[in-house]
């Protein structure tokens, strides 16, 4: 079974890196769709699609919900400069949104109605995610740092580093703490195998819980429980698994253990009830929060697809999945109602992955 995480990432755009030289289309920066200069984007959403490793050609994409047309490229559209290499994920906040760009080592933070760039941090190691604490601080994880970054989220100066001798991967406020997950081994000689709890009003680490190896994805639920779902390691360590943590106490109430030690679920996301899971296992898979065991049966099977990332609409829960396909060529987003049926699929760039609701 293929295992969808970075370091195969890498891999895979290493083994094809003489082939991206001679592609034609590595920066793509014409756009599909022009909008006027002024226009606000309306209601839609966000695709960000990675790019090749080392190209630097990450873009930005757009559905608009109103014309109904994916609008490529909008980054560069609205800004006149590239997005950058590797974009990583979109943190929503007020009217913004701070985008990372990976091995740029960049954050962007751009209006969310227009596109148009507004602040920038730079200067970062391997940023993945960004965790808005409150007006004055947000949270940066590292893919390569043992640390996170804190900057002050109205000015985006830089505020210091908080230490977790781990490095970091997503990350959720729930009331007065970050819960941070390990899930890259890079650079550690400790296992990969824990969710950190950082105190916001200390900017520390004051606790840690162990769950199984490269923790990938993490939901809160309706009722404020922390759910985590862990590869079992890159090399098949350990089996999968999917834990159901309470937040308050830091205990394990539920594991559910996948069958296969060589799969490697990801992408674990979340219905606006809160009521409902799904991740990613090749297919797609959902799963009531009061189950007492993992489905057996697929939401939506990926037959020929090369499933990357996943996402649920928060307005009327359809559920949402890219394809990254061959990883050189431009990627698709697939779109299915509640109950599974196929929506549409949507063109979009080089490996489209982390999606956005504005």
């Amino acid at each position: 079974m293929k295992k969808v995480n970075l370091l195969k990432h890498l891999f895979i755009q290493s083994v094809f890196f003489l082939l991206l030289i001679a592609s034609a289309c590595t920066k793509g920066k014409e756009p599909d769709y022009p909008l006027p200069e002024n226009l606000n984007l309306g209601k839609g959403f966000y695709v960000l699609n990675q790019g090749n490793f080392t190209s630097g050609n990450a873009s930005m994409s757009f559905y608009r919900k109103d014309s109904a047309k994916m609008i490529n490229q909008i980054f560069y559209q609205r800004n006149g400069v590239p997005l950058g290499d590797v974009a990583q994920s979109m943190t929503f906040w007020k009217n913004y949104a701070f985008v990372v760009v990976n091995n740029s080592g960049v954050v962007w933070a751009i209006n969310s109605s227009t596109a148009k760039v507004v602040g920038k941090l730079s200067g970062l190691h391997s940023p993945r995610y960004v965790c808005v604490v409150d007006a004055e601080k947000s949270y940066v994880s590292d893919f390569q740092i043992p640390g996170i970054t804190v900057f002050q989220t109205s000015t985006m100066l830089p505020l210091g580093t908080i230490q977790t001798g781990k490095t970091t991967e997503q990350l959720l406020l729930v009331g007065d703490k970050v819960f941070a997950a390990n899930w890259s081994s890079y650079q550690q000689s400790r296992p990969n195998n824990t969710i950190q709890v950082i105190d916001v009003s200390l900017d520390q680490l004051t606790d840690s819980i162990v769950v199984a190896k490269e923790p990938n994805s993490m939901v809160v639920d309706k009722n404020g429980k922390l759910w985590v779902l862990c590869s079992g390691g890159y090399l098949n360590e350990e089996i999968p698994a999917l834990f159901r943590i309470n937040t308050q106490t830091f205990d394990i109430e539920k594991r559910f253990d996948f069958p296969d030690i060589n799969t490697s679920p990801s992408q674990l996301t979340i219905n606006a009830g809160g009521d409902t899971l799904y991740y990613l296992n090749q297919s797609i898979y959902s799963l009531p929060i009061e189950a007492d065991e993992l489905a057996e049966a697929a939401f939506a099977l990926a037959g020929n697809r090369n499933f990357y990332s996943l996402a649920v609409d928060p307005q009327d829960n359809a559920v949402f999945a890219t394809d990254a396909g061959n990883y050189l060529q431009k990627g698709y987003v697939y779109r299915y109602k509640p109950n599974g049926t196929i929506i549409d699929s949507l063109a979009a760039g080089i490996i489209p992955g982390f999606i956005g609701f504005n």
